[in-house]
């Protein structure tokens, strides 16, 4: 695999990950987070924080394609990227919500809606990763 497919990949989880931010945390749960505003920043506050999230979304995205990229095997591609989606929901996303769930006041819906937008995006950057990143090229040039 050539240095310039990770970086696309990356950039391509990267902005799956923004893109899907924006849509289900700044309009699909905006009202939810205006009713539980007692856990949250103000507004302009968060905003001034946007370049944190950003670099947290530039990490995730880079561990997520590393991660892949030291694993491909030789399976069904699109098989396996369901497989890592799977995986990571299950290492990084589900145990954090169930100890959020646990240790704070967050209502059950926002848990669940946050769970659902991890597994959405979880399997929509594996895909997309698949795509750009190109595991069958990659493993003819492995062999």
């Amino acid at each position: 695999m050539t240095k310039k497919r990770f970086w696309i990949s990356v950039l391509a989880v990267w902005a799956v990950v923004w893109a899907t931010d924006f849509l289900f945390h700044g309009i699909w749960l905006a009202p939810l987070y205006q009713q539980t505003s007692q856990f949250w920043r103000p507004g302009q506050e968060i905003q001034s924080m946007m370049p944190w999230m950003w670099a947290g979304q530039l990490i995730f995205s880079w561990a997520f394609v590393w991660i892949y990229s030291k694993g491909v095997s030789h399976d069904n591609q699109w098989a396996q990227a369901f497989r890592y989606a799977i995986a990571i929901l299950l290492v990084s996303h589900v145990p954090g919500q169930l100890v959020m769930w646990a240790t704070t006041p967050y209502p059950a819906e926002l848990i669940w809606k946050w769970f659902f937008i991890s597994a959405v995006q979880a399997m929509v950057c594996a895909f997309v990763m698949t795509w750009t990143f190109q595991p069958a090229k990659w493993a003819q040039t492995a062999k």
